[in-house]
């Protein structure tokens, strides 16, 4: 009896280890799947990012080409308006000087004119002191307007 129950009590022992080794074996393929599986939709997400970061790296560079484009325009515009401006300024500086010219040639006709009113009434009071010499036939000179 003691032989039977040792024989029990083993072949307890190797089912037990039996039914321990084929559960390891179960838990050990389970937890292979489990991780194919996690590789497998890790290697996924990997490959969506790196197409997402491909995606964005491209159109990073689009949006530096733009900056870059429009940057030079900005610039281009700004030597424009700086030139428009100094343009503006030199003419400015010309007209304020053919304003002073013309103020000055303003009065200088002024001047003129009243030299020239000047001189002729010097001139009309002089043919009017002539008028009143009369010639030796006796005949009156009318020298208004001359």
């Amino acid at each position: 009896m003691k032989k039977t129950i040792t024989i029990i009590l083993l072949s307890v022992a190797v089912l037990g280890a039996a039914g321990w080794m084929v559960w390891q074996q179960q838990t050990i393929k389970a937890a292979k799947e489990k991780h194919q599986q996690e590789s497998k939709t890790n290697d996924e997400q990997l490959s969506k990012l790196k197409s997402v970061q491909a995606d964005m790296k491209h159109e990073n560079e689009k949006q530096k080409k733009k900056m870059s484009t429009i940057t030079k325009k900005l610039k281009n515009k700004k030597k424009a308006y700086q030139k428009e401006v100094k343009q503006r300024k030199i003419l400015e500086a010309k007209i304020d000087q053919l304003q002073k010219e013309l103020t000055a040639a303003k009065a200088t006709a002024q001047a003129i004119n009243r030299a020239h009113r000047l001189q002729g009434n010097q001139l009309l009071k002089k043919t009017q002191m002539s008028l009143t010499i009369r010639p030796h036939n006796g005949y009156r000179i009318n020298m208004i307007g001359v």
